[in-house]
């Protein structure tokens, strides 16, 4: 039997290292194109050049902080080069003319291509997304607080596509199991246990609540007759939880106008992921090359804490290499290289539940 166990938790390593893939961050979506031209094909051939511009910048802030683009002076990149790092595109949406080309465009940018180019450029940047996170959208009226029946502020992150952002986060199902987990005012009042009972749901480490409220209206500058623009305010917190099970949140509030509550709404969803990805990006950015090699020590109490660990690592855009050197039923022995700080690869391995610390044995990674 412990023969067994040990043939599983060895194929239960190779078959989560051969299988672990994050969505792909190299890719932008969403890119609105329009373009002229002579004839409908030149004027597509103008939308998707224009575009594939416009999703190659997109992409270097998306990977990127401000202030090494700064450093570097960097500028934009120009339509050529962005066309040379293309792996692939698809179009919806397309409406043309005889001389006009309209639609959606979605690039996907080869990833080497784009390492070669932000090196060349000596722009540090991270390529790892964060682990997924739940996001509760809590909808603040007169009546009381929404979370679970239909409203537009649900809508607007069910309507969302998070796979290739780099802070992705996710609706919960809003079934019988999440709704007795959680309710909207403990939700609204960070409720640990119960958040707590939600995060075991779907496996995230973090929490996001976002509770959208209406402001009063405003109306818009220089323009007649003067139309009223929504304000909306949402009240955001981040929670995750440390070893203790402690929790540790973090509160900022986002304010966004549009001609309409769906406007505003999709602004301050673009704002908060705005906020995360640019704190992930602080902790994440690389800017050293240098490959660190280091024994380490999995300690686990069964198969599946051991697959837990080997996906953290599997998963870690740091790591470039894990070898397993020797197994037991409740640890393991590993050589792992990585690029990076020490402190960035805990930072990775704990979006995954695993921490990584230093012992009196050395470094060992442990289910959380």
């Amino acid at each position: 039997m412990k023969l067994l166990q040990l043939i599983l938790l060895v194929t239960g390593l190779f078959v989560v290292f051969a299988g672990a893939a994050s969505a792909d961050v190299f890719t932008v979506s969403n890119v609105a194109i329009d373009g002229y031209g002579a004839s409908v094909t030149e004027a597509r051939k103008a939308a998707i050049r224009t575009g594939t511009k416009d999703a190659a910048n997109l992409l270097i802030e998306r990977l990127t902080l401000q202030n090494d683009r700064l450093n570097a002076g960097w500028e934009q990149m120009d339509a050529d080069i962005a066309a040379q790092m293309v792996a692939g595109i698809q179009i919806r949406n397309e409406q043309r003319s005889d001389r006009r080309y309209l639609g959606l465009l979605q690039v996907s940018f080869d990833r080497q291509r784009v390492r070669d180019f932000l090196n060349a450029q000596q722009i540090p940047f991270v390529e790892a997304q964060k682990a997924n996170a739940l996001v509760l959208p809590v909808w603040a009226t007169e009546d009381g607080d929404v979370l679970w029946s239909e409203n537009l502020w649900w809508q607007t992150w069910a309507n969302a596509a998070p796979n290739h952002d780099l802070t992705p986060l996710n609706l919960p199902l809003a079934d019988l199991g999440d709704r007795q987990a959680i309710t909207a005012l403990e939700a609204k009042l960070l409720n640990s246990d119960a958040l707590l009972q939600i995060a075991a749901r779907y496996d995230v480490q973090q929490i996001i609540v976002a509770i959208a409220s209406v402001t009063a209206p405003v109306p818009a500058l220089d323009t007649v007759p003067t139309p009223v623009l929504q304000r909306v305010r949402i009240e955001v917190s981040i929670v995750d939880w440390d070893a203790n099970q402690r929790p540790r949140i973090r509160n900022f509030d986002i304010y966004a106008e549009g001609d309409n509550l769906r406007q505003a709404y999709q602004i301050a969803r673009t704002g908060i992921i705005s906020d995360l990805q640019q704190q992930w990006k602080s902790l994440a950015v690389v800017r050293t090359g240098t490959m660190t090699k280091v024994r380490i020590t999995a300690s686990f109490a069964n198969q599946t804490e051991w697959q837990r660990i080997s996906k953290a690592l599997a998963g870690s855009s740091l790591v470039r290499e894990a070898r397993l050197d020797a197994l037991s039923n409740d640890g393991a022995l590993m050589m792992v290289t990585y690029v990076g700080t020490r402190a960035q690869l805990a930072v990775q391995l704990a979006q995954s539940g695993v921490e990584y610390v230093d012992t009196e044995i050395g470094p060992v990674a442990r289910v959380r």
